[in-house]
C-alpha cells in the first residue's frame, strides 16, 4: 500500500496510457471495419492492432524510461534508494483490472467447456466484453492467431474454444506491457537509451 501511495501518479498514468491506446484502437477498428473482403479485413485489423500495440509499448517504454531517469538522479544524490523491480512493481499494480479480468474469464469459460452451467458462461461474456473495452489494442491481433479456431456459428459449443484462446492472449498482453514497463524502467535509471548507439555513431 506504501508503494502505491508513494507512485500513484505514475501507476495510474500507466493506466491511463491503456485506456487512451483502447479509445485508439477503436478509431482505426472503425475504419477497418468498412472492409466488406473478410480476409483483407481480418489482415489489415492485425495490422492495425500491431501497430497499436507498438504505439502502446513505445509509450510504455517512455514513461517508464522518465521515472526511472528521475530516480537516477534522486539516488545519486542520496535522496532515495535504489528500487531496481520498481518499474516491474508499478506495472503490476497499473495491470491488476486487466489480469483479474483475464484470470476470472478464463476461468469461467474453462468451467463452463467442463460441463458448468449457462451461469459460468454469461460471467464469461461479461468480463470477456470489458477485456476488450480496455484492451482493445491486443483485439485485432488475438482475433488474426486464433481465427483458425473460428466457426461459422458463434452459437455452436466448438466455438468456445475460440472464445477460451482469445481470453488467454489477452492475459499475455497485460504480461508483456509489465515487461516493457520493467525494461524502459532499468533503462532509464542506467540513463541508457535504447537507440543511443545510433545517436553515438553519428556523433562520431
Amino acid at each position: 500500500m506504501k508503494f502505491f501511495k508513494e507512485n500513484s501518479y505514475d501507476i495510474v498514468k500507466l493506466f491511463i496510457n491503456q485506456i487512451g491506446i483502447t479509445i485508439f484502437s477503436f478509431m482505426l477498428y472503425t475504419a477497418v471495419a468498412m472492409i466488406e473482403d473478410q480476409d483483407l479485413f481480418l489482415k489489415i485489423n492485425v495490422f492495425v492492432s500491431v501497430f497499436a500495440i507498438l504505439f502502446y509499448f513505445s509509450l510504455l517504454y517512455t514513461a517508464a524510461w522518465d521515472v526511472g531517469a528521475k530516480d537516477k538522479i534522486r539516488i545519486d544524490s542520496g535522496k532515495a534508494l535504489s528500487t531496481p523491480t520498481k518499474g516491474l512493481k508499478m506495472s503490476l499494480l497499473a495491470n491488476i483490472p486487466n489480469f483479474i479480468l483475464a484470470v476470472f474469464a478464463i476461468a469461467f469459460m474453462g468451467i463452463y467447456m467442463l460441463g458448468g452451467n449457462e451461469w459460468f458462461y454469461s460471467a464469461f461474456f461479461v468480463l470477456n466484453m470489458l477485456i476488450r473495452f480496455i484492451s482493445a489494442m491486443f483485439l485485432g491481433l488475438i482475433q488474426g492467431v486464433f481465427s483458425f479456431l473460428a466457426t461459422d456459428d458463434p452459437t455452436n459449443a466448438s466455438f468456445c474454444p475460440y472464445y477460451f484462446w482469445q481470453t488467454v492472449g489477452f492475459l499475455v498482453g497485460p504480461i508483456l506491457s509489465v515487461i516493457v514497463t520493467h525494461f524502459g524502467y532499468k533503462m532509464g535509471s542506467l540513463e541508457k537509451k535504447l537507440f543511443g548507439f545510433l545517436v553515438s555513431s553519428k556523433k562520431k
